[in-house]
């Protein structure tokens, strides 16, 4: 487990990454797979490695509704470890992925007492909440195509392994503009379609759409 390959880990000496190891463990997941439950207690401190996952709850109509989505490299809800709350929400993935599962209980007691694994707590909670911000900004202010530019530019992968009705939601469009605005992206020689993936061939174009 290269965990110092992380931002969130990256101020741990060797031997921290040796003790952390210890206590923690890797999981691969599938698509559609659950990761925990609402109300459920936080027993892991969850760290995403790969792939991307949802937060959500049903409404009294048993309606899915999702609260949010995680790309990796991230932490899970941490605030739940952090306040010692049950978890909000159900999480499952929305593609295949892998997680790291480290022991709370340890982490707390080896790590939690360092200022600088605190203060990334507080860092990883201020990431969301500015993303959160940013996102609620670039939704009002940024047309469908760039939109669609920047979400591939910065998620190829999750662009092939995400139903395209899935990627539309998360960029609050309908499946019918994400359409064409792929089918421009392949106008402009911009992307390819090879065996049933989008493939990027152009990489400098794509990037000059969002500046």
């Amino acid at each position: 487990m290269q965990f110092q390959n992380f931002w969130f880990f990256e101020s741990l000496t060797q031997d921290e990454i040796k003790e952390l190891q210890k206590i923690t463990t890797k999981r691969e997941c599938k698509r559609g797979e659950i990761l925990f439950y609402a109300k459920d207690q936080p027993r892991y401190l969850y760290f995403l490695a790969s792939g991307m996952v949802k937060l959500y709850k049903h409404d009294f109509k048993e309606n899915e509704v999702v609260l949010h989505n995680l790309y990796a490299p991230n932490l899970i809800a941490e605030i739940a470890n952090f306040e010692e709350l049950p978890y909000p929400a159900n999480c499952s993935f929305e593609s295949d992925g892998e997680v790291y599962l480290i022991d709370y209980e340890k982490f707390k007691e080896l790590f939690l007492s360092k200022y600088a694994i605190s203060m990334l707590f507080i860092k990883s909670l201020t990431k969301k909440i500015k993303a959160l911000e940013s996102f609620i900004s670039y939704s009002l202010t940024t047309d469908s195509y760039t939109k669609t530019a920047r979400f591939l530019y910065e998620n190829e992968d999750l662009f092939k392994s995400l139903k395209q009705i899935k990627i539309a939601s998360l960029l609050n469009i309908t499946p019918e503009t994400l359409s064409r605005n792929i089918a421009r992206l392949k106008q402009e020689k911009i992307v390819v379609k090879k065996e049933g993936s989008l493939i990027i061939i152009d990489y400098e174009k794509l990037r000059v759409l969002l500046i």
